[in-house]
């Protein structure tokens, strides 16, 4: 069976299908969930959904900003960024990846 996502022949298309988890999460919540899924489904259908919040947050305007002040701030020769770090958003701020210089003399 297709998915007619045109509308053409008066076929609705389909949600979105992170409209569509945020649906079924809410269901989920709502009613909780049936005895005859798999066990462990709703956590693995809520990290699905964090993951897509991620994924729709990548690479836009906020995340560069950030991370153009950490390199500011922090970039040295021993504070080493990525290319494209990692950015996880708080309340008060945000946290990027980055790597640190250990000098072999300073192994024991």
């Amino acid at each position: 069976m297709a998915n007619d996502t045109t509308n053409d022949g008066g076929k609705e298309a389909p949600p979105e299908p992170r409209e569509s988890l945020r649906t079924l999460l809410a269901s989920m919540e709502h009613h909780g969930t049936p005895e005859s899924w798999p066990e462990g489904l709703y956590e693995q259908l809520q990290l699905a959904a964090l993951h897509q919040e991620e994924d729709a947050t990548e690479g836009d305007g906020e995340d560069d900003a950030i991370v153009a002040a950490a390199r500011e701030m922090y970039g040295s020769t021993e504070i080493e960024f990525d290319s494209a770090p990692k950015v996880s958003i708080g309340e008060d701020g945000a946290f990027v990846s980055a790597w640190v210089f250990v000098p072999r003399s300073s192994l024991k």
